[in-house]
């Protein structure tokens, strides 16, 4: 008898815990919103008068085993976007940035930089040939420069000033116009300061 009261203690204190587990994951769970292009962007403006940060700098490989520094490209307004092959939301905004780098290719002031978070090179460029996206993808394999800028949940876009200076960012998928709008903010307040 008493070992079928401890199987109901367990049993009952297990779904409890389960029930508590839901609960706090239902209320920490964030839905994406995609919010219309012209909305992000005012709340981007919004959000550019306080003081900008020092992008932390970082030094990854690229998908041919190269080392790239973010601090090399001081100087450009440089995109960083972070993305991952099984987030459905980066695949969706993924034609945008390339569609905008190879327009951008034409400038030299602007750099696109895809950094995929903890996935094997190989899925990384089968994904790119496959789509036909031909942009600098950086691999973050240990995932310790998305842990530094603190990204929860992907796709997540930086935009850092030719200063090396964090100007804003978009935590949440994105499209070519907000990209382009964003663009357009930074060389405005940069010519502001001027």
């Amino acid at each position: 008898m008493q070992k079928k009261i401890n199987i109901i203690i367990w049993v009952v204190a297990i779904c409890a815990i389960m029930a508590a587990a839901y609960i706090l994951y239902s209320k920490n769970k964030s839905e994406i919103i995609i919010q219309p292009p012209s909305q992000q962007t005012q709340e981007l403006s919004q959000s550019t008068q306080n003081a900008n940060p020092v992008a932390p700098d970082f030094t990854l490989k690229d998908l041919d085993g190269n080392d790239v520094k973010l601090s090399d490209f001081k100087g450009k307004i440089v995109i960083l976007n972070f993305w991952a092959v099984w987030c459905k939301y980066c695949l969706l905004e993924m034609p945008d940035f390339n569609e905008l780098n190879n327009e951008l290719g034409k400038e030299n002031d602007v750099v696109i930089l895809a950094i995929n978070s903890q996935e094997s090179p190989d899925k990384v460029k089968e994904y790119l040939t496959s789509n036909n996206i031909d942009l600098k993808v950086l691999l973050d394999q240990d995932g310790a420069v998305t842990q530094t800028y603190g990204i929860t949940g992907f796709p997540t876009t930086f935009f850092i000033n030719k200063d090396g200076n964090l100007f804003t960012y978009i935590p949440q998928m994105t499209d070519k116009k907000t990209l382009l709008e964003v663009i357009d903010m930074m060389k405005s307040q940069e010519s502001a300061q001027k």
